[in-house]
C-alpha cells in the first residue's frame, strides 16, 4: 500500500508541481496588472516634483535671460558713452592744441608789445611836442583851453598808473580835436590881449579869426603876417555880425565876405 502510494506520488508529483506553478503564476499576474495605490501616489508625487523642478529651472532660465538682456543693455549704453567720451576727448585735444598755439602767438605778441611800448612812449612825447608847437603857430583861438589840454598830456606821460594804450588814446583824441577845429565855425567870448577888452570872437575854421566888441563898435581880425590883432575896415562890419549869428545858428548859412588875409592894419593893437 505504501509502495503504491509512493508510486502514485511519484507519478503525480510532476503534475502537482505544474499545478502549483500555474497557481503561483495565476497569483502573481494580478500584481503586474493592477499596481497598488501607494505606487501610483509615488509616481504622481515624483511627477509633481519633476514638474516643480522644471518650473523652477524655467524660472531660473527666465531670470538669467532677463539679467542677460539687462547687462547687454547696460553694455550698449556704456559702449555708447565710451564712444561719446572718445569723440569729446578728441575735440578737447583739438581745442587744447589750438589754445596752445594761441598761447604761443600771445606770448610772441607780448614780446612785440614790450618792444612797441619802448618805441611808442618816445613817439607820443614827440607828438605832444609837435602839437604844442602847432598851437603856438596856429591862430590864437581858445588858447587857454588848448594849452591846458597839452599840459595835461605832458603830465600824463609821467604817470605810471596810466597804461600806454590810454596815453595813446588821449594823445590821438587831442589831435582829433585840433583837426575838427579846421572844419567848424564857432563864436565865443574872451579878452582881446591887445586892449584887455571883452569881445566876441568869430572863428571860421582855420581860415580866419575875427572879433567884435560887445557894443558892436569895434571890429578886427588876426593878421597872420604881423602876428597881431588889427582893426579892419568898416565894410566888413555887417558880414562879421552876420557870421556871428550864423555861428550861433540864429540864421541860415549864407555867403559872407570876411577879412581873411589882412595885409595892412589900420591901427596896430
Amino acid at each position: 500500500m505504501i509502495n503504491f502510494s509512493k508510486r502514485v506520488a511519484a507519478i503525480a508529483g510532476p503534475a502537482l508541481l505544474a499545478g502549483v506553478t500555474l497557481a503561483a503564476l495565476s497569483i502573481s499576474l494580478p500584481s503586474f496588472a493592477e499596481p497598488s495605490v501607494s505606487s501610483v501616489d509615488k509616481l504622481i508625487k515624483s511627477g509633481e516634483r519633476t514638474q516643480q523642478q522644471a518650473v523652477r529651472s524655467q524660472q531660473k532660465i527666465d531670470k538669467l535671460s532677463d539679467q542677460s538682456r539687462t547687462l547687454y543693455g547696460k553694455f550698449q549704453l556704456e559702449n555708447k558713452r565710451l564712444e561719446d567720451l572718445n569723440i569729446y576727448n578728441a575735440q578737447l585735444q583739438n581745442q587744447l592744441k589750438r589754445q596752445q598755439e594761441k598761447m604761443a602767438e600771445i606770448g610772441e605778441t607780448l614780446k612785440n608789445i614790450s618792444v612797441m611800448e619802448r618805441q611808442i612812449s618816445p613817439l607820443l612825447l614827440r607828438m605832444i611836442q609837435g602839437l604844442d608847437q602847432f598851437v603856438k603857430l596856429d591862430l590864437p583861438f581858445l588858447l587857454d583851453e588848448r594849452q591846458e589840454r597839452i599840459e595835461k598830456l605832458q603830465g600824463m606821460m609821467n604817470r605810471a598808473d596810466v597804461s600806454i594804450a590810454e596815453k595813446f588814446r588821449q594823445v590821438f583824441e587831442a589831435y582829433a580835436i585840433e583837426l575838427e577845429y579846421g572844419n567848424t565855425i564857432e563864436t565865443y567870448r574872451g579878452t582881446l590881449p591887445s586892449t584887455q577888452k571883452d569881445v566876441e570872437f568869430l572863428r571860421l575854421g582855420r581860415i580866419g579869426l575875427m572879433y567884435q566888441s560887445l557894443d558892436g563898435r569895434e571890429i578886427g581880425a588876426w593878421d597872420r603876417e604881423t602876428k597881431q590883432w588889427v582893426e579892419v575896415e568898416d565894410r566888413f562890419r555887417r558880414d562879421i555880425r552876420k557870421g556871428l549869428k550864423m555861428a550861433k545858428r540864429q540864421i541860415s548859412p549864407d555867403i559872407i565876405k570876411l577879412p581873411v588875409n589882412v595885409a595892412k592894419p589900420q591901427r596896430g593893437q
